[in-house]
This record gives C-alpha cells, sequence and structure tokens, in this order.
C-alpha cells in the first residue's frame, strides 16, 4: 500500500512539472488595467494569442531566451527595455521545467499617421571620433525629426538595419553592443528604436563549429544580441502597416589562418540567407495579416540587388523561399543596408516587392569627415550619397519616403561635376596621380575617357519612375542617360584624400560604381548647369552651380537647391525673381537671395543681361 502511494505521489509530481513545462512562459498584456485581447506572443518559434483577458501561455523550448509580442495596431509599448522599444523581455531561465511569468503594458494611441526614420550601418567602434559625429548627425537628426513630427502630430519611430557596431573592435578597443547601449542612454537617443542584427553585431569570438557547419557558431555569436539588444527576428504593427525584422546572416566566423584583431578568432565570414525556422515562423507571424496589409520587411543584408544592367536580381541564397511567403500581399517593402550605397531593386518576377537598400549613417566607415576634420557634412557614402537615412512617412496605407543627410541638408538630392575640372584635378593632383596609378583606373578612376564639357549627375535616391533632366544655361535641354558610374566627390573624400593621409587605402572602402548617375555634354565650357529630378510623388528637385567649378570637399556649397533663376529660393520661377534681381543691382539685395541662381549667362556678374535672360525664361 505504502509502495503505490509513493507511485502515485510521483506520478502527481511528474504531472505537475509536465504541465509546468507545457506551460513554461505565460503572462498579461493589458493597456490601463485591462487586457487586450488577440495579441500575438512568440519565443521565435511558438506563436500564440491573448485571450479576451490578455492572457498568454505557451510552450517553449526557450531555445532564443526571449518572449515577444507583436504590437497590435493602435498601441506603442508603455515600458522601455534598456533605451529601446519594450515588446520583448529577456526570459528569466534556460530550465524548459521552470515556468516564468513576463507581462507586458502597452497604450493606446493613434499612429495611423507616422514617421518612420530608418537608419543603417552606424558601425561605432570607439575610433575616428565616431561617436561624436554619430551625436552630431545621426542622433541630432533624429531630435530634429521627432520636433518636426511631434510638432506636426504625428508619432514617430526609428529603424536601424543593422551593424550598430563593428565586431572587428569588440575586444581591441572594449566596445561591443553593451557599450552601444550604454552610448545611446547617455546622448538621450531620443526615438523608440526597432533594432535589425547585422553581421557586425555578431561575436567574433566565438569559433566556427566544423561538425555543424557552423550552426552552433551563428546562434551562439548571436546572443550577446539576444539578450543585450533585442530579437534577433520580430515583428510589430503601427497603424495600418505590418513589418518585418528579419535575422538573414548565418555568421560562420571560419579560421583561415590570416592575423585577427585582439579577441577574435576567425575571418568573421558569413552566409546571407534567412534560415528555416525564420521562415516558419514567419509563416504563422503573417497568418492573420491581411493581403492589403502594406509590409515592410527590414533586413540588414539586402535580398535583391541590381546588376550593371539595372536589373534586380537575388541577394540572398534563399530569396525565392522568402518571397514565396510574401509574394500575395499587394505591396511589400524591403529595407536593408548593408552596401554603404542607395539603390531601388524592382524584381520583375515580383511585381508587388520593392528593395530599398539604404546608404549608411556613417558613410565610408566615418573616414571621410576624418579628412576633413569631424564636420559630419562631409561625411560620404561610397556612391556619393552623403551619410543619411530614409524618411518614411505613413498615412494610413499610403507610404511616402525620401533620402535625407545626417548634416541635415535634407533638400540636396544631388550633386553635379564639371567634368572638364574633374578630369583637370586628376591629372594634376599629385596625390590622385599616385593614387590611379598604385590602384589602377578600375578602383580609382581618372574620367581621363570623358569629352569635353561632359556633365554628370548624381541622384542619391533614383527610382526608375524618376524623371532626370539636364539643362544648359536657361534653356538648353541637354540629352542625358543614366549609367553605372564612380562619384567623383567619394573619389576625392575617401580615395584621394585616405592616399594622401597614409600613401595607401583600403581597398574594400573605395568608391563603388552605382547606378544612379546621369550623364550629359553641354555645349559650352562656362554657362550653368540646372539638374531637375522629379521623384516618385511629384516631389521637383534641382541642382544649380556655376560653371567651371573644381572637384572639393566645399562644392556642395557651390550648387542649391532651385532652378536656375529663382534667385529668391520659393520654388518658382516668376516676376517676383524679376523684382528681386533688380533690387539686388540696385543695392538692396533680399533676404533668401542666391547669387548662383541669379547668374544667368554664368559670367560671375549679376546685370541687366540677367534680367534679361530671366525675363526671357519666363516668357519661355
Amino acid at each position: 500500500m505504502k509502495h503505490l502511494r509513493t507511485i502515485a505521489l510521483a506520478m502527481v509530481a511528474l504531472g505537475t512539472t509536465m504541465t509546468g513545462n507545457a506551460q513554461n512562459i505565460s503572462g498579461r498584456i493589458t493597456c490601463d488595467g485591462v487586457g487586450v485581447a488577440n495579441v500575438p506572443v512568440s519565443d521565435g518559434y511558438v506563436v500564440t494569442k491573448t485571450d479576451a483577458n490578455g492572457n498568454y501561455s505557451f510552450t517553449s523550448q526557450k531555445k532564443n531566451g526571449y518572449v515577444f509580442y507583436t504590437l497590435p495596431r493602435g498601441y506603442e509599448p508603455s515600458t522601455s527595455y534598456n533605451f529601446k522599444t519594450g515588446f520583448w523581455q529577456p526570459l528569466t531561465s534556460t530550465d524548459v521545467n521552470t515556468a516564468e511569468t513576463h507581462d507586458f503594458v502597452i497604450k493606446k494611441v493613434d499612429n495611423d499617421d507616422h514617421i518612420m526614420i530608418v537608419g543603417a550601418d552606424s558601425h561605432l567602434a570607439k575610433r575616428n571620433s565616431d561617436r561624436s559625429m554619430y551625436q552630431t548627425g545621426w542622433i541630432n537628426a533624429l531630435k530634429k525629426e521627432r520636433l518636426e513630427a511631434v510638432n506636426a502630430g504625428k508619432r514617430i519611430y526609428s529603424i536601424i538595419l543593422g551593424d550598430l557596431s563593428w565586431d572587428n573592435y569588440w575586444y581591441a578597443n572594449t566596445y561591443n553592443l553593451t557599450n552601444f547601449i550604454a552610448d545611446q542612454q547617455t546622448y538621450g537617443y531620443p526615438v523608440a528604436l526597432f533594432p535589425v542584427i547585422g553581421n557586425h553585431d555578431n561575436d567574433p569570438g566565438v569559433a566556427y563549429t566544423s561538425s555543424d557547419k557552423g550552426v552552433t557558431t551563428d546562434f551562439k555569436s548571436s546572443e550577446p544580441w539576444r539578450k543585450t539588444v533585442c530579437p534577433n527576428y520580430y515583428s510589430f504593427n503601427l497603424g495600418k502597416v505590418h513589418y518585418i525584422v528579419l535575422d538573414n546572416i548565418f555568421y560562420k566566423n571560419e579560421d583561415t589562418g590570416g592575423s585577427y584583431s585582439k579577441g577574435v578568432v576567425g575571418s568573421r565570414n558569413y552566409a546571407a540567407r534567412v534560415e528555416q525556422y525564420q521562415l516558419d515562423w514567419l509563416a504563422k507571424d503573417l497568418a492573420d495579416v491581411d493581403v492589403n496589409t502594406p509590409i515592410i520587411v527590414c533586413e540588414h543584408i539586402p535580398t535583391f540587388r541590381l546588376n550593371s544592367t539595372f536589373i534586380a536580381y537575388g541577394g540572398t541564397e534563399n530569396y525565392t523561399a522568402l518571397a514565396t511567403l510574401l509574394k500575395n500581399y499587394k505591396e511589400v517593402h524591403f529595407l536593408s543596408g548593408h552596401t554603404h550605397y542607395n539603390y531601388t531593386a524592382r524584381p520583375a518576377t515580383y511585381p508587388n516587392m520593392v528593395e530599398h537598400n539604404i546608404a549608411s549613417i556613417c558613410a565610408t566607415w566615418w573616414w571621410t569627415g576624418v579628412t576633413n576634420g569631424t564636420n559630419v557634412k562631409y561625411q560620404v557614402c561610397q556612391d556619393g550619397s552623403p551619410a543619411g537615412y530614409s524618411y518614411w512617412e505613413a498615412n494610413g496605407g499610403d507610404l511616402k519616403w525620401e533620402y535625407r543627410s545626417i548634416a541635415g541638408e535634407r533638400d540636396m538630392q544631388i550633386r553635379g561635376y564639371d567634368m572638364n575640372k574633374v578630369k583637370e584635378f586628376m591629372s594634376t593632383n599629385t596625390y590622385a596621380v599616385a593614387c590611379v596609378k598604385k590602384y589602377g583606373a578600375s578602383v580609382v578612376p581618372n574620367y581621363a575617357s570623358y569629352a569635353d564639357n561632359a556633365i554628370l549627375a548624381n541622384v542619391y535616391n533614383y527610382d526608375t519612375d524618376w524623371k532626370v533632366s539636364i539643362t544648359e544655361g536657361a534653356n538648353i535641354k541637354l540629352a542625358s542617360y543614366r549609367l553605372n558610374e564612380f562619384d567623383p566627390y567619394h573619389v576625392l573624400a575617401f580615395d584621394v584624400n585616405r592616399y594622401k593621409a597614409a600613401l595607401s587605402i583600403n581597398t574594400g572602402f573605395a568608391t563603388e560604381k552605382n547606378g544612379h548617375m546621369f550623364r550629359a555634354y553641354a555645349t559650352t565650357s562656362n554657362l550653368p548647369i540646372t539638374i531637375k529630378a522629379t521623384d516618385h510623388f511629384g516631389k521637383v528637385h534641382y541642382c544649380t552651380f556655376q560653371r567651371p567649378i573644381g572637384l572639393s570637399l566645399d562644392m556642395v556649397d557651390q550648387q542649391v537647391d532651385a532652378d536656375l533663376g529663382d534667385v529668391n529660393v520659393d520654388g518658382i520661377v516668376n516676376v517676383s525673381d524679376v523684382t528681386d534681381l533688380i533690387n539686388s543691382i540696385l543695392g538692396s539685395q533680399p533676404a533668401g537671395f542666391s547669387k548662383i541662381t541669379a547668374d544667368m549667362n554664368g559670367d560671375g556678374e549679376i546685370n541687366v543681361t540677367d534680367v534679361t535672360e530671366l525675363i526671357n525664361k519666363i516668357l519661355g
């Protein structure tokens, strides 16, 4: 009898353990003390929903070490973990037999109309005054955007698309993800952040595991991210938009026998793909998302890339598996970083999808600004785009976007070049000549093949539905065409200036050809040039400059975001410009007057001839 009782007690104990294991993660999601129903909750594998009272529970193998909820429409988290949005919590135990509770509090807001600021590749590593420039540029830009959003009555959020840190310096400079977070707290990071993991956010001190072809390495190397930053894949809703964050880095860190930085045990190599367990989770996540909902997928490595003939192709190993899950949705936008340059790819096979690869916050790893002090104004990416971010505006289900500089020069969408002067610089500057000779024109171009009076334009965020035109003087329309080309400003800011400083360059950071360059040939060498670009949403951008204009870092100050003749820079060329021009000649120069757009004939003087030219332009 006693023996039977012992067995019975053991079975009860076993049953209790099994029950605890079956419900080892539970909690409640509330708003103002009231449970919120139908909120998805997940550990990255299981997806469940809160009941009518906001309660949830599920069985977790506790592999990822976290639990998160998918923020429902019309809410925000009201708690924060470190400096980030508190949509998740780390688990307290790895023991699947230990039950734990995780409650969340959310608040009701109207975020159908919202702003999303999307940056990529901050690469903080406690080097090159990077943290100072990050504050001056990115943090101050966020503060400005936040103030404008609040004044407009809109909610504002942010995303960094990976490479918050730089794995090569985690141990050498004692700067890892924990240090990055501490810095954000110090800087007062002003906007709720939804982070994305990048390849440089993995622990380079985890050795490659050949026995399972790196599976263990990939999982262990992302552990610091999962413990200190947030889940490495998750989703959230803001208004009518469903956002998805994925980890598409399979971090290998194979030892190739090279010389590594302190604490680094491998080459820090990786594969670009979304693992099947994430795709399985994503299928569950999408199960209740209506096909008419705009989808924004945030990853570090682009899913689609552009070739030299501007054709989109798959950029990750298993992009088709991911695209298949999303092919029935009306509108899918992929946001990515990694490349440090801008491009937009529209894959013909998936007409509902667009890849927006966004140039970096850090430009060329914070090198270009160092060559001219720590002025973020001269930080430029490998495609010539200024260090910057993508500004997204959601008005219900309607989305708009544009590229902006961290230096605050948001209206400058174009940089133009007088190739006569670019060729002259590259053939006469001592360091430019030596740099081209050492690395070859295929790495550092000298533009020697350009005929006289060529004009080159870089339209940073160009898309195929943009319209670009180039005008010489008041009304000479030039034939222009798109090409893959090196941006001269980056050739100067990085290639030549780095060579000048060190007599060598890291060719991995050198200027890259990009597909948003346009070339035309002018009829003269001195008439002003106006480049006009009309974007996806009908917004018109200008870049006007006088010739000759040399290749220099401050050449950006000699270009105006206005049409030739718009002397008061109000966006319209009309009679008021004539009045202002005459008043200027008479000695009463009005506020906002631009000598660049007022010098209609490019002779260096503002006089009656310019008035005549301006009147003729207005009359057509």
